[in-house]
């Protein structure tokens, strides 16, 4: 890692909390440990942190809470969720609150370690491409997470951001709906190809001069989308 990390643990397990504690520092991370949700959103609000590993059964609140509350204060932080809550549903439920990846209890620490380092790759929104980027009529600040054109701004969610940077990287290519959902959500993911639809069009509202006629993203019948 060019650069030492900072993983903010909420676990209320104390044993489980120092193996994680102890194997990310082994990993070159700085950690922060809490075991209440509260606690966390403090650290949230008043320090720097790269990548949270949050629990989804806490004493004080429940990790969905917890997410969807990181998530509003830090849409730029990926959250992984840890739960012995292995069913498909808890898991709909713990990615519709705003995490990035949902890990089932016990899980295995290579696991873990890849799982973490392919989030935090798809949230290094500044190395491959510039904080802000003009395309079409718009502006794009990947800093901000905003979609500026004229004086109407539209913030971006962490996913969209992330999407329109996977199209951005990737100006002239025909991208497939199934290879953004891959890519961008990961290979554990919920939404089906009419998302991406519904990303796109809000993307066009923006981008484009006129939006029935879209020269800037471009539609490829029965396979996706080309940006140019």
């Amino acid at each position: 890692m060019p650069k030492q990390l900072i993983a903010l643990i909420v676990e209320d397990e104390q044993h489980i909390a120092d193996l994680l504690d102890t194997n990310l520092t082994i990993d070159g991370y700085s950690t922060i440990v809490c075991g209440l949700g509260q606690s966390a959103l403090d650290v949230v609000k008043s320090q720097h942190v790269d990548i949270v590993l949050l629990d989804i059964m806490l004493p004080d609140s429940s990790g969905i809470d917890i997410c969807r509350n990181i998530k509003h204060e830090r849409q730029d932080i990926p959250i992984l969720m840890l739960s012995a809550l292995g069913q498909s549903s808890d898991r709909i439920k713990g990615l519709k609150s705003g995490a990035d990846d949902y890990l089932p209890k016990p899980f295995d620490l290579e696991e873990l370690s890849l799982r973490m380092n392919n989030l935090l790759e798809r949230y290094n929104l500044k190395e491959a491409i510039e904080s802000e980027v003009s395309i079409g009529a718009a502006v794009v600040n990947f800093e901000h997470y905003t979609l500026r054109r004229g004086e109407d701004t539209h913030k971006l969610t962490s996913k969209e951001a992330l999407l329109l940077k996977y199209m951005i990287e990737r100006r002239g290519e025909v991208i497939s709906r199934q290879n953004m959902l891959d890519d961008v959500w990961g290979y554990e993911h919920y939404p089906n190809t009419r998302t991406i639809d519904n990303f796109v069009a809000t993307f066009r509202k923006y981008i484009e001069v006129e939006i029935g006629d879209p020269e800037i993203i471009t539609t490829v019948r029965g396979v996706g989308y080309r940006i140019s």
